[in-house]
């Protein structure tokens, strides 16, 4: 259960620390979901799964605003 927990808190800071560096212009909202996702793999040292997470919620925020990245992360969440 404390790991869960864990997780959950830890996402959350994850979560927030992508979305200010998103505010401020740090990270670009241009990119495909391939290079977002290895953007973020980069800045937190996370895996693919986690980062193709974060970039879902950021997107479900409204944070992260790209076409393409939204097509992409349909198709991905259709398999």
């Amino acid at each position: 259960m404390v790991d869960k927990q864990t997780g959950i808190n830890e996402d959350d800071g994850l979560i927030e620390d992508a979305a200010e560096l998103l505010k401020t212009g740090v990270f670009k909202n241009d990119l495909s979901l391939r290079r977002t996702i290895t953007m973020f793999q980069r800045r937190f040292r996370i895996g693919w799964h986690r980062g193709f997470n974060l970039a879902r919620v950021l997107r479900d925020r409204s944070l992260l605003v790209n076409p393409s990245v939204d097509e992409e992360i349909s198709e991905e969440l259709s398999k």
